[in-house]
């Protein structure tokens, strides 16, 4: 038999086990129950001393943790050689339950996606061409997810391959696995490379539209609205690489150390609420642009607020912002509509004295392409000192706010990341605009 420990395989035989008195019994079965019944009284004596980890040395966190973690290896080899017995046998067949079923109900602790690769592997089992595949993880020397996924691309590639070419591809993987200078992305290139070279293009456009099939929106809110959830299942991979291209460019980093510096905003955004920024920052730039601008259709909102709110600057310590509504009634805070009004195609119904009506909007206030472009040249992007995110995805601020009189020219005009957009308008910033560029006046 074999006892793996730390990725180490030592080859000691059952007779050893029993000379050496580990523990004293005549057959497997009873050293096994034997052995668990061991472990498990050790276990909670650990678990009993780990009470008092306050009193433990670093040192002895970070070695009973490794500890731990090796356990839990070996004590998923040993599951898998059990489970694949079970699927030998076929006991799940006589309960009427999937194997997967019938081990998840004597393995509660564990979640389905594991007990399902758990089944996954014990089923291949049966088969000689994936012995090698199991015989890795049994080993210690490939995880159980690995495994798993290896054997779910084979299996879309089987018929699609000749049995020789399938058991190269076997090897290939189980080789791959096995090779600790992968990690589980280079895996992931492999695997892929191996489905591009062995599925014809028919069988990749069935999976295309099978996945479009998928596609999907939905709202998934608390039932009290206080939280608010759009979730979205991918109907193409080129759409989720569009998506993931965004969660890691330019948009989605932190503050450098010189913008926060000239800012004096430190960076506490989470890596997730970075990449929230991000995807909202295309979404707006993709429905704020004017006719002729090189974006998506662009979106109207009608906003009704009164003249003296949409006028006034920084709220007052103290003082109530002011808010407007939409024509469906829901509220829009008058700092947020001060912010869109330099961007986004709003047409605001400003009220003034008693509900008189007494400007309703001026579209000449919005950016022209040929103002972008210019822009762009003399920019280059974000205009606060440190930010890095290109005129591509920057808004054209409004130096002097159109609400109190600024006008629409390049002298006026300042591109901002949308993250600084909002910083510009919470604080009041104002700047200096030149041919050259512009020159923010911090104040400190």
């Amino acid at each position: 038999m074999s006892v793996g420990w730390g990725g180490d395989v030592i080859r000691i035989s059952f007779q050893e086990l029993v000379r050496d008195g580990l523990p004293a019994a005549r057959t497997p079965g009873e050293v096994v129950t034997a052995s668990l019944r061991e472990a498990h009284r050790e276990l909670a004596l650990a678990e009993l001393a780990s009470r008092q980890s306050v009193l433990l040395q670093d040192c002895e966190l970070a070695t009973h943790l490794e500890e731990i973690g090796r356990l839990s290896t070996v004590l998923v080899r040993t599951r898998l050689r059990l489970a694949c017995d079970v699927a030998e046998r076929g006991l799940h067949l006589g309960s009427g339950f999937t194997l997967a079923d019938w081990l998840q109900q004597r393995s509660p602790e564990l979640a389905p996606a594991v007990v399902r690769d758990l089944a996954r592997l014990a089923g291949a089992s049966r088969e000689p061409v994936h012995r090698e595949l199991v015989d890795a993880v049994q080993s210690g020397a490939m995880a159980l997810a690995r495994a798993a996924a290896m054997h779910r691309a084979l299996g879309r590639i089987r018929s699609a391959v000749s049995p020789e070419d399938y058991e190269r591809a076997v090897a290939l993987l189980v080789g791959a696995g096995c090779d600790p200078l992968f990690d589980d992305a280079d895996i992931g290139r492999i695997i892929d490379a191996l489905l591009r070279a062995c599925l014809p293009e028919k069988k990749h456009e069935e999976r295309r539209k099978a996945q479009q099939g998928l596609r999907d929106v939905h709202e998934s809110n608390l039932a009290d609205g206080s939280v608010r959830r759009i979730v979205m299942t991918f109907g193409d991979d080129a759409d989720y690489e569009a998506v993931r291209a965004i969660f890691t460019s330019p948009l989605a980093a932190p503050a450098s150390k010189e913008e926060q510096e000239v800012t004096g905003v430190e960076e506490r955004r989470t890596p997730g609420q970075r990449r929230y920024d991000a995807l909202m920052t295309v979404l707006r730039r993709g429905v704020a642009g004017t006719k002729g601008q090189p974006t998506t259709p662009k979106a109207t909102l009608v906003v009704t607020m009164d003249l003296e709110t949409l006028r006034r600057g920084l709220v007052e310590a103290g003082e109530r912002p002011g808010c407007g509504s939409t024509l469906t009634g829901a509220s829009v805070s008058a700092s947020t509509i001060r912010q869109l009004a330099c961007e986004a195609d709003i047409i605001p119904v400003v009220l003034g004295g008693p509900s008189e009506v007494v400007d309703q909007g001026r579209r000449r206030r919005l950016v022209t392409p040929g103002q972008r472009i210019r822009l762009a040249a003399r920019d280059k992007g974000c205009t606060i000192p440190g930010c890095t995110v290109p005129a591509t995805w920057c808004d054209a601020h409004h130096v002097v706010p159109w609400a109190q009189g600024g006008r629409s020219d390049l002298s006026n005009y300042a591109l901002l990341c949308p993250r600084h957009h909002t910083w510009v308008h919470e604080v009041g910033l104002t700047a200096r605009v030149t041919t050259l560029g512009v020159v923010w006046i911090f104040r400190r």
